[in-house]
């Protein structure tokens, strides 16, 4: 099989819709739908392949665009499985981890009891990741209005808003083909899709950009080959069937899994269904309704007599319809899943500072930069983005170390980050520099509130503010270039501090 890792990175809000209703409140999903992956390079590539090579890549299911889940740059992040429960009076994560013996595994034969007679509570929403990380996509939502064109006026009452994913957020799509799709077209999808696109609604106006790069991904464990005579599946995406007549369902057996005879085991299974019509935009029309079993449920299969081997062979692909758009994708038996707690890998350890060592303040250097075509402005950029990263990072594993609740304002506030922006508009290099850092009238003072939190990095503890200061330093070559790069990291910040609050 061939597989390529795409990362995905939001450079504007995104809006996919996880209904089409046109009333209520408008919901996005919390991922990247393959759907939309599979649309983007259909609108640039459908055209120009012959009509066969165009059913093999879009139609016939050989070749398969998954959902972008979640990707903190060392691992994906999974829809945690409906078995999992966690005792009522308690939260399951702490400091943005689960904790794995808070989590109760209830797919399992022998049935785990919680201590002291707590009630179980099932964990429904957000992302696993190999370490026990918990992330949740961050969303945004913004109200607007019709415009009525007889008057150029807000349109009396139609106001309507979009629930999005945020911008600069990362998610990683796998595609997939089989072996009989040649190397050549692969290879072509692939570059097709590299690079800036289009995602999901409202694209004509300030919706939809991303950037698409290719990565690598590990592959995902095996299963183990232990003469068990059941198979766990976990759904890493939504899953499509039908029945024997060929009607949508949601209940799964074993015919509709491509195994028939096979049966399910209903009280270690764990579903919940949703149904949706996709808008197709080539069609200017709703695709046929869907009738699908949400990513994250867990589905227990009793093999009766079928070949292991074989059966993992039949699943492993994907089962059901529209497996093109990324339906369909199982994880079997994950190691995740065959004991009462979970067992995560050791904490990855907060990402190193990222940031490069400060260039030479030299006319050779910016000549050199020149000639290679660098743009000052996309350099300041891509390193507030990283400095974002690493800030975010810190601050996170601040409260931790200090105890503090996830739900409680830790940290500098967005009014604060404001100056700061306001700060830069009027300030550039070592002059900007002093302004934030200097002197009794410093925007950043180490005793001033929010910013006096104490961190801890690879020299030991300081004040936030000690540590911006030296951080900072090292970015303040160019004075454009530098004050540029402390307002886009304010605005990133301040849309950070925003959307922590939707």
């Amino acid at each position: 099989m061939k597989r390529q890792a795409l990362k995905i990175e939001l450079l504007d809000d995104c809006v996919f819709s996880a209904s089409s209703a046109t009333e209520g409140g408008h919901e996005s999903l919390d991922r990247v739908p393959g759907a939309a992956l599979l649309g983007a390079a259909a609108g640039r590539l459908y055209t120009g392949l012959e009509r066969s090579d165009a059913f093999t890549v879009f139609h016939s299911g050989k070749v398969r665009f998954g959902d972008g889940l979640p990707w903190d740059g060392c691992s994906v992040g999974w829809p945690v499985p409906r078995c999992w429960h966690y005792p009522k009076t308690q939260d399951a994560a702490e400091g943005g981890f689960l904790d794995a013996e808070r989590l109760y595994n209830f797919a399992l034969k022998d049935k785990p009891t919680l201590p002291d007679n707590e009630q179980p509570k099932q964990l429904r929403d957000g992302y696993v990741h190999a370490d026990g990380r918990y992330s949740k996509p961050a969303h945004s939502l913004r109200l607007k209005t019709a415009i009525d064109p007889a008057t150029g006026r807000a349109d009396e009452g139609r106001l309507f808003g979009y629930d999005a994913l945020h911008r600069g957020q990362t998610f990683l799509s796998v595609i997939e083909a089989d072996d009989g799709v040649e190397d050549t077209l692969f290879e072509r999808l692939v570059e097709t899709l590299t690079g800036d696109v289009l995602l999901g609604r409202s694209r004509s106006a300030e919706y939809g950009r991303a950037r698409v790069t290719l990565v690598e991904l590990p592959e995902l464990p095996q299963p183990s080959a232990d003469g068990n005579e059941t198979l766990t599946l976990w759904l890493l995406s939504d899953l499509a069937l039908t029945d024997a007549r060929g009607q949508p369902t949601l209940q799964p057996d074993g015919e509709t899994l491509g195994l028939p005879g096979a049966q399910v085991v209903w009280d270690r299974t764990f579903l919940r269904g949703r149904r949706y019509s996709p808008w197709n935009a080539a069609r200017h029309g709703y695709d046929r309704e869907r009738l699908v079993l949400e990513a994250g449920g867990v589905i227990t299969l009793r093999l009766n007599g079928h070949n292991r081997d074989k059966a993992i062979g039949t699943l492993e692909n994907g089962v059901g319809l529209y497996r093109e758009a990324g339906l369909g994708r199982l994880w079997i038996d994950p190691p995740l899943l065959q004991s009462v707690h979970p067992a995560f890998a050791g904490r990855s350890a907060a990402k190193p500072d990222t940031t490069t060592a400060p260039e030479p303040d030299h006319p050779l250097v910016g000549w050199l930069k020149a000639a290679a075509g660098v743009d000052w402005k996309t350099e300041a950029e891509q390193r507030a983005r990283e400095f974002e990263k690493t800030y975010l990072n810190m601050l996170e594993a601040s409260r931790r170390l200090n105890g503090i609740p996830d739900g409680v304002a830790y940290g500098p506030s967005r009014s604060q980050w404001g100056t700061v922006l306001e700060t830069a508009r009027s300030a550039t290099g070592d002059a900007l520099h002093r302004a934030l850092f200097e002197g009794d009238d410093a925007v950043i003072k180490p005793k001033g509130e929010g910013w006096d939190i104490e961190v801890k990095d690879d020299q030991g503890y300081h004040s936030l503010a000690a540590w911006l200061k030296g951080k900072f330093a090292r970015h303040n070559t160019d004075p454009k270039s530098y004050a540029h790069f402390v307002r886009l990291l304010a605005r990133r910040l301040q849309d950070h501090i925003d959307n922590r609050r939707v």
